[in-house]
């Protein structure tokens, strides 16, 4: 979100309707030096990236303090306050009782009915009047203003009846029900907007509040905010783990589910390195702490999960240009209710109701409740499922996503060569061609040299010793066994060597797969055959991909026949092989048209150019800096089922993001035409009211209900 400046996150109260969204967001594009800024009415929060040579945080909140919304720093960590919306709403419901009583036949003097009526409309709803009054101040109106003029209009006209002795009806039971009815259906609603960010709260509960260090002969039990870098860390069995760092004794199994979403627990002994949130099953371990609290992986995917659910998905510009001009547009309605009422039936308490209910009907939280929400239930089941989302836009954009590129190394391959078979020339000893094989790669750490020694390991060959070791960079290595020069290394090293390979050339020229020649000082005596394997279950994930439509491309630096074998092999649409990496993100753009949505599948490290120039960036198994910073999706998962996940994920969230706009604009176009008309009691429009907003986070809070499926 930065442009040039620093980012704050805010907790704001008091944000009661979408338009106080509108509100908050015209205020702060209004202060000198806020470059962006994203308000979030379903967790009640908004990331602000602004210029500090200009503006400070403390102004920002004084700003928005002003206008009628206290605002603090956001902290993962909320203290409990009284719930002042709870009391509000069983004062309400306690005195409204004997309202419910005398409905029924129970005698209730109108004395009495005066007081508690004047107690629940100025007590309990006193919230009403206050952000009234703020809107007032700036020019504008919100749901307490509807609210408000609603109620103060039933009550007044029972007041007005009962002091002129008219005779006419008394209304206060729609003034006193109709504040509990809001006021249960806002707790309700703050109910299930806290249910729709169970999520975020599930992660914050990973992370664990106190660590044990070692210092000197004692363990010391601190605080994992007082946890100092580079000290060292004990961790005991079925504990988790509360740094990021390295295993400097002890050997465990570690379950890193969290992370990765893998279910098999991780073996871990000395070297190894260990995460934040992780859970030690079996042995006892010292870890030196490298990463503490927000700087670990875990605090980095709750940034990033915070991050997604305060940003704003494209399809909300929908609801937020409907919302700045909806409260205006209800009262005029209601207006309107009231003058043909009073005019064509010569009835103005009959107006006055009507108008009552055209206030009370309309309801613009829905309409801000319906993307929000579906999106901060998405964020946090997709981190519970391995998949980090950076932005809101990513889910828009995941569902129409009909061009996936694949990297070939690490991504769909395991990214680790193995010797597929040895080749050995015409009466060449195989016992002796091991050994000498073996005994040329015992000190060489190219991925080549270690496949080969992976190899004779399974065979358990005996190398030869080898003198005068010497290493050709980018070719090969040499030295001498039993006094006779040996070579290992590329076809170029041995054309390079000119050592007769007559024997071998026209194969090589054939092969699918990495060649490695053995040679002495006269010819070859063979070659090994490597390549790099498939990961499990990439082919059904690009046949999967395939059958929903999707052109799946393979990316690759390697040469043209091992990308031409593994793109045949995997069946994909098309590929692109001896591509460097600086050219990748040249081949991307090469695939991007105005009527195609592109993914990019990397490892996060050198395509990092190549996921920025997507339309969206998949990092698999991620958790790099280049990675979170490159990539718009980190899948901590190293399968590629992950993007279908991610498709899948995006294609339900916006189903229900469909549905809940569907409904939030149904109810509001269907109920204030009935409202006006005298069809629709206020004590009916009230509950009406009430349930739009808590059936929009219900209907979200079904996506939770899908990760299992």
């Amino acid at each position: 979100m930065d442009k040039e400046g620093v980012s704050c996150t805010l907790q704001i109260d008091k944000m009661n309707c979408a338009s106080c969204v509108k509100k908050i967001e015209d205020k702060l594009s209004d202060l000198p030096g806020v470059l962006e800024s994203s308000v979030n009415f379903a967790s009640g929060k908004a990331v602000i990236s602004y210029d500090p040579a200009k503006l400070g945080q403390k102004q920002i909140i004084d700003a928005l303090s002003q206008i009628g919304y206290p605002a603090r720093p956001a902290s993962a960590k909320e203290e409990k306050k009284i719930d002042w919306l709870l009391w509000q709403t069983l004062i309400a419901f306690v005195l409204s009782i004997p309202f419910l009583a005398h409905m029924a036949g129970v005698p209730f003097p109108i004395g009495w009915q005066i007081g508690f009526a004047t107690v629940i409309q100025f007590g309990a709803g006193y919230i009403f009047y206050i952000g009234t009054w703020y809107g007032l101040r700036s020019f504008t109106a919100n749901m307490d203003t509807l609210v408000a003029l609603g109620t103060t209009a039933a009550y007044g006209l029972s007041l007005w009846n009962i002091v002129s002795e008219t005779g006419g009806h008394v209304y206060f039971e729609t003034s006193v029900f109709l504040i509990f009815f809001i006021l249960l259906g806002r707790y309700l609603e703050k109910r299930a907007k806290n249910s729709a960010n169970k999520g975020m709260r599930a992660l914050l509960q990973l992370q664990p509040k106190m660590a044990t260090i070692k210092s000197g002969d004692q363990n010391i039990q601190v605080p994992i905010e007082e946890v100092p870098l580079q000290s060292v860390v004990m961790v005991k069995p079925g504990e988790r783990v509360p740094v990021d760092g390295v295993v400097l004794s002890g050997e465990s199994f570690i379950d890193e589910a969290i992370l990765t979403g893998e279910s098999i627990p991780v073996h871990k002994q000395e070297g190894n390195s260990v995460f934040a949130g992780t859970v030690n099953q079996e042995g006892l371990l010292e870890v030196r702490a490298r990463g503490v609290g927000p700087e670990t992986a875990l605090g980095h995917i709750i940034h990033l999960v915070e991050q997604a659910q305060s940003s704003k998905a494209p399809i909300q510009r929908v609801a937020d240009r409907v919302t700045a001009y909806f409260v205006p547009v209800v009262l005029l309605v209601a207006l309107v209710t009231l003058l043909l009422w009073g005019i064509i039936t010569y009835d103005f308490s009959e107006g006055i109701i009507n108008a009552v209910s055209v206030l009370v009907i309309a309801c613009p939280c829905a309409l801000g409740l319906a993307t929000p929400t579906a999106i901060m239930v998405a964020c946090g089941r997709g981190a519970k499922q391995g998949i980090l989302i950076k932005d809101a836009a990513v889910l828009e954009k995941a569902q129409k996503i009909n061009q996936i590129i694949l990297d070939k190394t690490g991504t769909v391959t395991e990214g680790k060569l193995q010797v597929l078979q040895p080749i050995l020339g015409k009466g060449i000893d195989q016992d002796q061609f091991y050994q000498i094989a073996a005994g040329m790669v015992l000190y060489s750490d190219h991925p080549a040299s270690q496949a080969i020694s992976e190899f004779f390991k399974k065979l358990d060959v005996k190398p030869l010793y080898i003198e005068n070791y010497t290493a050709f960079p980018g070719k090969g290595i040499g030295g001498k066994i039993n006094g006779e020069d040996h070579y290992l290394g590329s076809v170029n090293f041995m054309d390079t060597l000119k050592v007769d390979v007559s024997e071998f050339e026209s194969r090589w020229t054939q092969e699918t797969g990495m060649v490695v020649a053995l040679a002495n000082a006269k010819r070859c005596l063979g070659y090994f055959l490597l390549a790099d394997r498939l990961k499990p279950g990439a082919k059904e994930a690009i046949d999967q991909m395939k059958r929903k439509g999707i052109s799946v491309f393979l990316l690759s630096g390697d040469r043209r026949q091992i990308t031409e074998s593994i793109a045949k092999e995997l069946d994909v649409d098309g590929y692109e092989a001896e591509v460097l990496p600086g050219h990748k993100a040249a081949v991307v753009e090469k695939y991007k048209s105005p009527t195609s949505v592109v993914a990019m599948v990397g490892d996060g490290v050198n395509d990092a150019p190549a996921l920025a120039a997507a339309d969206i960036g998949f990092a698999v198994g991620g958790g790099t800096d280049v990675a979170l910073e490159s990539a718009t999706v980190v899948l901590m998962r190293s399968d590629l089922k992950g993007i279908l996940d991610t498709i899948e994920l995006a294609e339900q969230t916006f189903k229900k993001i469909r549905q809940n706009l569907m409904f939030a604009f149904g109810y509001n176009i269907l109920g204030i035409p009935l409202a006006a008309l005298g069809f629709l009691h206020p004590l009916i429009a009230g509950i009406a009211m009430a349930l739009s907003s808590i059936s929009v986070v219900t209907n979200s809070l079904l996506l939770q209900r899908k990760e299992n499926k």
